[in-house]
């Protein structure tokens, strides 16, 4: 019920896209909401109301009628994985499937925030500073709600995911220097997270080994010099 109020309200302002901000605003409160009254604490409210955000921002990002479609189904089924696996942990605090599905949430969530918020700083001129804000803020507390799942220590969850959130603030104001468009940034950005959270992760885990960091260090450069190549080179003006 909660995801397709949400596949509505998404419809809805691809239609009509001046009540933009009033959906965002209503739909951010009411993702708390459903968050909280699915997982049963306000730590399940982070990924829900960050990702509604979001989407609905991308939404507005996207000009494409077909591709907005495309991209409102995507975003539901998501939304769903996202309230199933709060739902799950709930009942079954162990439940490996349902923290799989919060990972896979999380990257699509951090994705769309990087995405959007360096996609907004382009077409309107928004601050730098801003756009480092919503960096660290997203990375922060998305890191700490999953940390927070494999790890019971609140300390030094809050430790880790700052140190994640602050080298994701720093690597925009990197990148704000590249002749690239919102989307290459957004999937390099993510690329990186996505190395350290899963060293963060195996940390937790107690599966950290200088054979992982490498294999993670492979995989990075690997996959950025790829989406380099197939990316195009935009002029910096």
């Amino acid at each position: 019920m909660y995801s397709l109020v949400f596949f509505l309200g998404l419809e809805f302002i691809s239609f009509r896209n001046d009540f933009l901000f009033l959906i965002a605003f209503i739909f951010f409160f009411v993702s708390l909401f459903v968050g909280k009254k699915l997982g049963g604490r306000w730590l399940f409210s982070i990924l829900p109301a960050f990702f509604t955000i979001f989407s609905i921002a991308l939404i507005y990002l996207i000009s494409d009628f077909a591709e907005q479609q495309i991209f409102i189904l995507l975003t539901s089924f998501v939304y769903y994985l996202t309230c199933l696996g709060a739902f799950r942990l709930k009942e079954y605090q162990s439940d490996l499937t349902a923290r799989g599905m919060i990972m896979a949430a999380s990257m699509v969530t951090i994705f769309f925030a990087f995405t959007a918020a360096y996609g907004f700083y382009l077409n309107f001129f928004v601050p730098l500073y801003f756009l480092m804000i919503i960096y660290l803020i997203v990375s922060l507390l998305v890191s700490y709600q999953y940390f927070r799942l494999i790890n019971e220590n609140k300390r030094t969850v809050w430790i880790y995911s700052f140190l994640l959130a602050l080298i994701m603030a720093e690597l925009i104001w990197t990148m704000n220097f590249w002749p690239f468009g919102y989307l290459t940034t957004g999937v390099i950005a993510l690329i990186l997270y996505y190395v350290l959270w899963d060293l963060v992760q195996s940390y937790f885990l107690n599966l950290l080994s200088r054979k992982r960091v490498v294999a993670n260090m492979v995989f990075f450069s690997v996959l950025v010099i790829l989406v380099l190549l197939s990316s195009k080179w935009l002029p910096t003006v």
